[in-house]
């Protein structure tokens, strides 16, 4: 089953938020992680510092009530500024009171000392009374009222029996500040969720714009628009994109124009011999035209059809860049002789003299040796067409590059001709079909090299230029 295609614009907003929201997450749960540690810690620390000080040597809040100085609740001496613990600025805060194992609380009194409850005292004692535990069984734990946060810690009092001291520190302040570092915390991260899903939203209307733009550019092109998109686009990347569809564009368009134009002289050119085989088979038919005469004709235009579609169905097969090539490497000095030697009768009749002017060493080249055994043969038969007595043929090294080249002694081409040669079905003075010269450039081209084409009074000189492979 097919996924539902969603908008870019969409999927790349919930990703954004949905990556927002993770990491949002976890940075609110690692800070109340560590800010509960450091509550945990620094009351843990203190308490424990209390107590163990409290087993070791009992104070006097240790005695009996009667002995006790007036106001006399605080569990340690005060220590010079220097050597006080780093937490010690919560040490004011640890409290201690005396309580039965009914949590009667003996020390302090509030009739004997005038003891305010403002440090909420009564409200440890009864949250710790409805907590439900024992005191001889405890140690230390913590307790949770409404917005108050109490840490304990429990000591057997010694000095008097069924009796504890317990050692409470009110943490609400630092509970309070907690809550509302957090609820700060939920409300900047909501709006800056809020923000960088509002400015992701626009970078990525700034990209999808533009692509939808493109998007139905390329829609025209399929339709067969090839008109090019004048659009200016701020971003490289789309800029680049934007002229390669129309150089693509460009491509097409000519292309396009070359396969009217191919084909409607390809019809053409098979229409001529078509109706010359007709109105032969016809003049037979009637007996208007000699059996052997029209014979002859028919033949000879039957060859020439023959040929042409060949020609045709080539180009095709270089122009679809066939799978049946199959390269090897080979002198290529070697597929051009061998070539030659091919028109050496027609070279004897016509009494023109071929001269090779070949290096030494082999010119080894990655090729189909049909491909250029057709694009020689068609150079040479070129040749043949329009030599006054010389060929002479050149396969040679030059620095990185290979040179092959076909020349004739006879007439120049014209200047009108000279710019068209290669396109197909053009026809300057003396040619056959106009697609022997096209065939030679698609092959030249299908190997990544170039044919240019000189001509004057001395003669006319093809040259096929091809890199030579590294290595």
């Amino acid at each position: 089953m097919q996924k539902s295609k969603r908008s870019m614009k969409i999927r790349l907003l919930s990703t954004v938020t949905l990556l927002l929201t993770v990491v949002f997450a976890l940075i609110y749960l690692i800070f109340n992680f560590f800010f509960t540690q450091y509550i945990e810690t620094t009351a843990t620390a203190l308490l424990t510092q209390s107590r163990e000080s409290f087993v070791a040597k009992p104070p006097a809040a240790a005695l009996p009530a009667k002995d006790i100085p007036i106001g006399d609740s605080s569990i340690q001496e005060e220590k010079p500024e220097k050597n006080r613990e780093p937490h010690s600025a919560f040490a004011a805060s640890v409290q201690r009171t005396i309580v039965s194992a009914d949590f009667e609380v003996l020390f302090p009194q509030n009739q004997v000392t005038g003891f305010d409850d403002n440090s909420g005292l009564s409200t440890f004692i009864d949250g710790l009374k409805d907590s439900d535990i024992s005191l001889s069984n405890t140690d230390s734990g913590k307790i949770e009222l409404e917005d108050n946060l109490y840490y304990y810690t429990v000591a057997s009092n010694s000095a008097e029996k069924d009796s504890y001291a317990v050692f409470f520190i009110n943490m609400s302040d630092l509970y309070v500040f907690e809550q509302t570092l957090n609820q700060l915390l939920l409300i900047i991260m909501v709006i800056g969720l809020i923000s960088i899903a509002t400015i992701t939203y626009v970078f990525v209307s700034r990209i999808t714009k533009p692509l939808q733009t493109l998007a139905l550019f390329a829609k025209e092109i399929g339709e067969g628009n090839y008109q090019t998109i004048d659009e200016e686009f701020v971003d490289l990347e789309l800029h680049e994109l934007k002229t390669a569809m129309n150089e693509t564009t460009k491509k097409l368009k000519h292309y396009d124009a070359n396969q009217r134009t191919f084909f409607q002289n390809a019809s053409h050119e098979l229409r001529t011999p078509l109706q010359i085989i007709k109105t032969n088979a016809e003049g037979i038919e009637i007996g208007i035209i000699d059996d052997k005469k029209g014979a002859v004709v028919i033949k000879k235009e039957t060859d020439k059809l023959g040929s042409l579609v060949e020609d045709i169905l080539y180009l095709s097969r270089l122009e679809s860049r066939s799978a049946d090539r199959i390269a090897t490497t080979n002198d290529l000095r070697e597929t051009f002789s061998y070539t030659a030697e091919r028109y050496a009768s027609v070279i004897a009749q016509k009494n023109i003299t071929m001269h090779f002017d070949f290096q030494k060493n082999p010119v080894f080249f990655h090729y189909d040796e049909n491909d250029f055994e057709r694009a020689f043969q068609n150079l040479l038969s070129n040749a043949l067409r329009y030599a006054a007595g010389t060929i002479r043929l050149g396969c040679k090294e030059v620095d990185d590059r290979i040179m092959i080249t076909v020349y004739n002694d006879g007439p120049p081409i014209s200047r009108t001709d000279l710019p068209h040669i290669f396109d197909r079905f053009y026809k300057g003075e003396g040619g056959i079909n106009g697609i022997g010269l096209s065939i030679v450039q698609s092959i030249v081209h299908s190997y990544g090299g170039r044919i240019e084409a000189k001509s004057s009074e001395q003669g006319t000189t093809f040259t096929i230029i091809l890199s030579k492979p590294q290595g």
